[in-house]
């Protein structure tokens, strides 16, 4: 406790210090401009094109689906019995259905 009573001054600097540089950070920073080779619409969706490239080149051996190990897999999903529906618009005001 004594070691605090006797720092107070530079504790109190450290956290004006600290209080003013997120004041800056927060209200002064300067606004980031992009430039126009960042705004340039060429790049738009130049992802998705290389991705569909990649999926084209891909092909698919359909011996696989007459291998015995692929015949010898079992179905063990759940039949989901139908259940009655609700209404057509949950929105709507009740008694307008």
């Amino acid at each position: 406790m004594q070691l605090l009573v006797k720092n107070k001054g530079i504790l109190a600097i450290v956290a004006i210090f600290i209080i003013v540089m997120f004041a800056y950070n927060t209200f002064f920073r300067p606004e980031v401009v992009p430039t126009s080779s960042e705004l340039s619409a060429s790049g738009v969706g130049d992802d998705l094109l290389k991705m569909h490239s990649e999926l084209q080149a891909v092909t698919l051996d359909r011996s696989l689906f007459s291998a015995p190990g692929y015949l010898r897999l079992t179905d063990f999903s759940n039949v989901i019995p139908p259940q009655p529906t609700g209404r057509p618009n949950p929105f709507d005001i009740i008694g307008r259905d």
